[in-house]
Formats: C-alpha cells, sequence, structure tokens
C-alpha cells in the first residue's frame, strides 16, 4: 500500500509539472519530465525514498520555472505565439471595422482640409467624396495591417517593429485630432498591446503584479460609470429602463473584470464591440462618447481574456 501510495504521488508531481510547463514546446516539456523521471528512479536505485527525492527537487512550480522565464523571453510560448496570432487579427478586424464606422460619420479626410479646398467638407460632391471614401478606406487597412503584421514576424524582428509601430500609430492618433483621429484609437491600443506581448521580459512576479494594476485600472474605469448611474437612479436624477439595464450590464462588466471571471470578460468584450457599432446611430457628441466607451470595454475584456490566469465561477 505504501509503495503504491508513493507511485502515485510521483505520478501526481510529474502530471503538475507537465501542467506547470503547458506553454513550453512540447518536446522540450517532454525531456524535461522524462528527466525528472529518470532523476527520481535513480534516486529509488540509491535507496531514497520518493518523498526525500520529491522534497529534495522542490515544487513543480519551483522546477518548470527558469524553463518558463527562458521560453517567456525568447518570446517562443505558445501562449505568446497564440496572444500575437489574436492580436494581429484584432487589428485587421477593428482597422476595417473603424473604416466603416468613420465613413458614417462626418470625420471623413473630406472634412479635415485633405484634397482641393472648395471641395473640403463636400460630401455630398459623390465624385470626389467616393474617391476619398475610397483612399481612407486604404489608409485604416495599411494602418491596419502594418499593426498586424509583428504578429506573424519572428520575435527578435518583432520586438523593435511593434514598437515602431505603435509610435506610428500614436503619430497617427494626435496628427488626426478629436475627429478622425478617434477612429484610429483601436489600431493604436491594438498596436501598443503587440508591443507589449513581443518585448514581455517580466517575471511571473512580474506579470502578476502587471495584471494586478490592470484590473484596478479597469476596475476604476468600468465601475465609476455605474456607480454614478446607480447614484442617478436612486436620487431620481437619471430614469428609464435603459439605466437600469446599463447599470445590471456595467455591475456584469466591471465586477467580473476585478474578479477574473472568464464569462464575465467575454461579456464585456461583447458589450464593447456592440457600444461601439452602436455609436453610428447618433452623429453628435454622443457619438464620440459612445465609440470611446465601447473601445474602453473591448480592450479591457480583451486584456483580461489574454492575460489573466482562468478562474472558474465556482473557485
Amino acid at each position: 500500500m505504501a509503495k503504491a501510495a508513493e507511485n502515485q504521488s510521483v505520478e501526481a508531481y510529474l502530471r503538475s509539472l507537465d501542467h506547470q510547463l503547458r506553454n513550453v514546446p512540447i518536446e522540450a516539456r517532454r525531456e524535461l519530465v522524462e528527466d525528472i523521471a529518470e532523476h527520481i528512479d535513480e534516486g529509488r536505485e540509491r535507496g531514497r525514498s520518493e518523498s526525500e527525492i520529491i522534497a529534495a527537487l522542490g515544487t513543480p512550480q519551483a522546477v518548470a520555472a527558469p524553463y518558463l522565464e527562458d521560453v517567456l523571453r525568447d518570446g517562443n510560448s505558445p501562449r505568446l505565439r497564440r496572444i500575437r496570432r489574436v492580436l494581429g487579427i484584432v487589428a485587421l478586424v477593428t482597422g476595417l471595422f473603424s473604416a466603416i464606422i468613420s465613413r458614417s460619420s462626418d470625420s471623413t479626410i473630406v472634412n479635415m482640409a485633405f484634397g482641393p479646398v472648395e471641395l473640403q467638407g463636400l460630401s455630398i460632391n459623390y465624385d470626389y467624396s467616393d474617391v476619398f471614401a475610397a483612399i481612407q478606406l486604404l489608409i485604416f487597412l495599411a494602418l491596419a495591417m502594418m499593426v498586424a503584421a509583428s504578429a506573424v514576424m519572428k520575435p527578435t524582428t518583432a520586438r523593435k517593429y511593434s514598437i515602431a509601430a505603435a509610435i506610428v500609430m500614436t503619430v497617427v492618433v494626435i496628427i488626426c485630432g478629436t475627429g478622425l483621429g478617434m477612429f484610429f484609437v483601436p489600431s493604436m491600443v491594438t498596436a501598443w498591446m503587440l508591443a507589449g506581448a513581443n518585448n514581455l521580459k517580466l517575471s511571473h512576479v512580474g506579470r502578476s503584479k502587471r495584471s494586478r494594476t490592470v484590473q484596478a485600472i479597469g476596475g476604476v474605469v468600468l465601475l465609476i460609470p455605474v456607480l454614478l448611474s446607480l447614484a442617478g437612479l436612486a436620487t431620481g436624477g437619471v430614469q428609464g429602463a435603459g439605466a437600469y439595464v446599463y447599470a445590471a450590464l456595467g455591475l456584469l462588466c466591471g465586477v467580473g473584470f476585478v474578479l477574473k471571471f472568464r464569462l464575465a470578460l467575454w461579456a464585456t468584450c461583447v458589450i464593447g464591440a456592440g457600444v461601439s457599432i452602436g455609436s453610428i446611430l447618433d452623429q453628435g457628441m454622443l457619438m464620440a462618447a459612445l465609440w470611446l466607451a465601447g473601445i474602453a470595454y473591448f480592450y479591457f475584456g480583451l486584456y483580461g481574456l489574454l492575460w489573466f490566469e482562468k478562474r472558474k465561477l465556482a473557485s
């Protein structure tokens, strides 16, 4: 019975080690687990108990930590590759989406002193406005592809390139200003997220600290408007079913984000995308507010899905 219990303990240790190394390439992971198993067998032959051997090795987390740091430093972990691919797709989709939304607003390149002076702002001139609309779409797509390119580059090349792309997008947003510039914000945020993923050099402790910081910032950004809405409902300053719906969804997103619940993170992404789409229904200042609020919800949710450790509802 004691022998069976020891074997079970060793198997559990090796399974735990394999799980800790899940982001290490499969060949390297298999080789390390086999080396540890051989080390345990050698210890048995020398008369040491399995509990002594395991105690000398340390916890699975401690054994795996150096290998995980090496993989993250090289940027070759499956998780980081997956994150970069997701962000590359997001860059392309949001670039196209932003181009379509921007064209439905008054913030087009026709209205930004581009083109002949006598035609600036004359969107009703279809001969020229259609040409400018095509140019605007190409600009959005070209910048989106520029941002997404680092997702398929080698890590060593992607590091400097992604930072350069993020700086370019930041300059574009500043130059275009509060009109057209706000529609380049998704590409800018995605570019900086890719730059962060490509240049990640934080230890596990550092990554955990960063996640806690983002949790705190996200919690403030997502929950303060909800608290103000609830205060308005309580005092009668805000009325209508829409305010109750917003308060309920806002609480779901904000509290779920802070607690890192996957369902709430998905909901935050979906709601953010929906709010951004819905912004085209208003052509005034409310459009800008809805557009930027939707972006904030979407990217906080996306960050949580990509970087937060999974947590089950039952935990």
